[in-house]
């Protein structure tokens, strides 16, 4: 007799229900909810803003490797609707009263963005949050003046 190893394969297979921006149910009313919800519906009219994705932010600005960057570009001012509105339901703590300062900082911002045809630039981490970093002109802007005094910017 002789002993023989031999190995053995199994693959398991699944079903899913795949939401319009990717994200992966196992039920198919959750799926169904999800993509009629508020979050849901403003992820999918985001996606069409994206004009890049997946940057590793260590590799284009020295942020944190672990995290990408995201940028939106506005053709139109209802996309800056659109982008607040997604911005508010991923990060719900901008409309706090003691966020006001930040929250219209962050409009401004957008609307700049769009009148001046720049891109906002969002990071999103490894749990997959995102978070405001600012518009690429106003990035450029503040690393120009570096080393300039207060009194001179």
């Amino acid at each position: 007799m002789k002993e023989i190893t031999k190995e053995r394969t199994h693959t398991e297979k699944y079903t899913v229900y795949e939401a319009f921006d990717g994200q992966e149910f196992t039920d198919p009313h959750e799926c169904l909810k999800y993509e009629k919800s508020a979050l849901g519906v403003a992820r999918g009219k985001i996606q069409s803003l994206v004009v890049s994705e997946g940057n590793d932010a260590w590799t284009l600005m020295g942020g944190f490797d672990e995290h990408e960057v995201v940028a939106i570009k506005f053709v139109t001012a209802t996309d800056v609707d659109i982008f607040l509105q997604w911005l508010y339901l991923e990060c719900p703590w901008y409309l706090e009263d003691s966020q006001k300062e930040r929250k219209d900082g962050v409009e401004v911002t957008a609307r700049t963005a769009y009148s001046k045809k720049d891109v906002i630039l969002m990071g999103k981490n490894c749990d997959g949050e995102y978070y405001f970093i600012n518009s690429r002109h106003n990035i450029i802007d503040n690393l120009m003046n570096l080393d300039k005094k207060e009194e001179e910017k």
